[in-house]
């Protein structure tokens, strides 16, 4: 399907323009303009479609329109909604945040203000009957028909063992984009004692585009959300193997009960007694067996956060793609200014600055290959000049590094762009606006780094090739789109920041 030819020639048609007229108005030969129409060819960049654009004098909304149709042509459309879905992961999936919210238990404060308990004995009003019935039936079996009352029986599934006060572990089977369910499990888990672990099934098909960060789109409010989580995975046609046609394949487990759900989570059974719970703990262990760990999950403490660094930076050191709304500060970091902003102790000061140091000699020695890639934005390294802080690190690792210390690794950030040991690019805060509380790197892995009140970062690596394909792609479409700015535009604007600073400092 050609989207771009259909509504181009839509849009001429419209303007009462014949493709003669519109062929010397844009001074493009009218057989190539004819192709267009069909589909045979597209317009050889973005700049050619804002061209045509601006002679038809669309208005800015069907312009947009024809850019998003000519970036659907191109791409394809569901390449194309993956770039959509990476966009909005760096703008921050702002519906998905939310603080730490403990439950209200037994005892809470109602919303009238009174003091409710659970199970009241002396209640006889319709609510008492209610959960008395609820009481009743969760002593067996039951089924559950329409979405309302499979999202009640699952909230009452997880409120039961939270409220239990102590760790558990929660297990699904489930596709991430499975109903409501993620959203039903963050609103009620939030902040508890609970480990969650799922298993996906991720897409073998991917001649179309890669679909597997749609899938990774949906995790993000789990891995990022206030619970301990991690992801298993194996390959099949998702889109065979998990669809209406297939019969209950959402399993949760979770304490004494077990539930199954169909596709869309509007029907499900829910199973309490023993022998039923152990038969669907068998089986998913069963499955668990042949699945391999997509996204490790991560304790947030000092100590598994340098594991995390001896393992993972010294690669990261040469990653291809590194996203954050403050620039990449690691590499202008020298010893002189680590010895006098690290407060970890003498032990942990010289177990960060070996890794540093190893991490500084790895990129050194990668800098006969491809630049990498440093995607910010301008008011992040504002932010870093101003504060002297960097989302890379938690806050009280270091001291706030000093006004000269920040000019001469601006001066340092800026030497590497010019001689293309890093390829540091501004975003057009327009379009690409970015999480001040996210950092992607990209290399053999995907990691996704998130932090939050100046706390050590959760962060999670998703080892899966369609997913880091998707973000390698990713780059050259917001180039072309005009969601970044280009290498030399970039360094002229850190040079005129950094003599902004130079002079604020100096009157300081």
């Amino acid at each position: 399907m050609s989207f771009y030819g259909d509504n181009l020639r839509k849009y001429i048609k419209e303007n009462g323009m014949s493709v003669r007229k519109l062929s010397i108005e844009t001074e493009i030969n009218r057989t190539l303009l004819q192709k267009y129409l069909s589909g045979e060819r597209l317009p050889k960049n973005m700049e050619e479609v804002r061209h045509i654009s601006r002679c038809l004098m669309l208005s800015p909304a069907k312009q947009d329109n024809l850019t998003e149709c000519y970036n659907r042509s191109r791409y394809g459309e569901k390449r194309y909604e993956g770039f959509l879905m990476i966009q909005d992961m760096l703008k921050g999936l702002t519906d998905f945040r939310m603080h730490p919210v403990m439950l209200q238990k037994e005892g809470s404060r109602s919303e009238k203000g009174g003091v409710e308990k659970e199970e009241s004995s002396g209640r006889t009003g319709k609510m008492g009957v209610e959960k008395e019935k609820n009481n009743d039936r969760m002593k067996e079996s039951y089924a559950c028909i329409g979405a309302l009352e499979v999202e009640s029986a699952l909230r009452h599934i997880l409120k039961k063992q939270s409220c239990m006060g102590k760790n558990w572990k929660l297990q699904l089977i489930a596709q991430p984009e499975s109903g409501n369910i993620s959203r039903t499990i963050l609103s009620v888990c939030a902040g508890q004692n609970v480990e969650v672990e799922q298993i996906i099934c991720l897409d073998e098909e991917t001649a179309e585009g890669n679909q597997n960060i749609k899938i990774v789109y949906n995790l993000l409010p789990m891995l990022f959300g206030s619970i301990r989580y991690q992801s298993l995975f194996y390959y099949d046609k998702k889109d065979a193997h998990i669809n209406s046609m297939s019969l209950l394949p959402v399993l949760v487990l979770a304490g004494d009960t077990a539930m199954i759900c169909n596709s869309k989570m509007d029907e499900a059974l829910v199973f309490c007694n023993t022998e039923s719970v152990n038969f669907c703990r068998r089986q998913y262990q069963q499955m668990k067996q042949r699945t391999s760990l997509l996204t490790p999950c991560f304790r947030d403490d000092v100590t598994e956060w340098m594991t995390f660094l001896q393992n993972f930076m010294t690669d990261l050191a040469v990653a291809e793609i590194c996203i954050g709304s403050i620039p990449c500060v690691t590499y202008s970091l020298d010893e002189s200014i680590l010895k006098e902003i690290l407060c970890l102790g003498e032990e942990g000061n010289q177990c960060l600055m070996d890794i540093f140091a190893k991490n500084r000699e790895t990129f050194l020695q990668a800098s006969d290959k491809k630049a990498p890639v440093n995607i910010f934005e301008e008011s992040g390294l504002r932010r870093f000049m101003e504060t002297g802080r960097s989302d890379e690190y938690p806050d009280d690792w270091y001291t706030p590094i000093s006004p000269s210390n920040r000019l001469r690794m601006l001066e340092a950030m800026i030497a590497m762009a010019e001689n293309r040991y890093m390829d540091y690019v501004m975003v057009n805060p327009e379009n690409l606006p970015l999480d001040p509380n996210l950092l992607i790197y990209v290399n053999e892995n995907v990691v996704f780094q998130y932090h939050q009140d100046n706390q050590l970062s959760q962060y999670f690596s998703v080892n899966e090739r369609g997913v880091r394909q998707s973000f390698q792609e990713f780059v050259g479409f917001a180039q072309e789109n005009g969601w970044l700015c280009d290498t030399a535009a970039t360094i002229r604007r850190m040079k005129e920041i950094l003599a902004e600073y130079r002079e604020k400092f100096e009157i300081m």
